[in-house]
């Protein structure tokens, strides 16, 4: 049971918006009367998905799973995933990070669809920030190894891993060797402020960031 899908689908209906769904991954909830789809409803980027919508069913099922999680101190994706995102350009440079959180979509997304999240839903109250290293670390999760190597010079970190600083104040440099990782999924993340047109669909809401998957380049490395 793709529970992830479920619940971007439950979040999207909430907001009036659609998530596309295709025959391999609807099928098994529409089957347990979970979803129900609409065949008029294409996705603009792959007329093999359809739209689809959670049925009270569905709901039911989300709320006792959520009470089962919570008991199990799980976490749980509460951000709904779209597709057709209008990309904002670059303003920032957006960094990379370990320990991102699990509760964000990234297993469940495909090319070209993408999630939005508010200043207000993130700790300190900036989403790009949160979202760029949640992002940075799904990349590398999702990379595999080559076989090779290669050598790289990078900050040497010390307790927290936080950059250790030399007299002048610099980050102290080491030179390691380590593995060549080429990517399989790539996440980026963009700032964007409200009344922003993220889709065909979708206006942001408020002040935050949009994650959006994207293609990658032929054998892509992971930073």
């Amino acid at each position: 049971m793709n529970i992830e899908l479920l619940r971007a689908i439950a979040n999207a209906s909430a907001a009036n918006t659609v998530v596309y769904v295709s025959a391999e991954d609807g099928l098994p909830l529409l089957k347990d009367g979970l979803i129900s789809v609409d065949q008029s409803l294409k996705d603009p980027n792959d007329a093999n998905k359809i739209g689809a919508s959670i049925t009270e069913v569905g709901v039911k099922y989300l709320h006792d799973n959520a009470n089962h999680e919570q008991a199990h101190g799980r976490p749980m994706a509460s951000f709904a995933v779209q597709s057709g995102v209008i990309l904002p350009k670059t303003t920032r440079k957006s960094g990379g990070g370990a320990g991102a959180p699990t509760k964000y979509p990234f297993a469940t997304m495909e090319i070209g669809q993408f999630f939005f999240v508010a200043n207000s839903e993130v700790d300190k109250g900036d989403a790009v920030k949160t979202l760029s290293s949640a992002a940075g670390s799904a990349n590398q999760r999702f990379a595999i190894e080559t076989g090779q190597m290669k050598t790289v010079q990078r900050a040497k970190r010390g307790e927290g891993n936080k950059a250790i600083k030399g007299p002048d104040g610099k980050n102290l440099m080491e030179t390691v060797t380590i593995p060549v990782k080429v990517m399989t999924k790539k996440f980026v993340v963009r700032p964007v402020k409200a009344g922003t047109q993220l889709s065909a669909t979708m206006v942001a809401p408020a002040d935050g960031a949009v994650v959006a998957r994207v293609e990658l380049k032929p054998n892509e490395e992971a930073a």
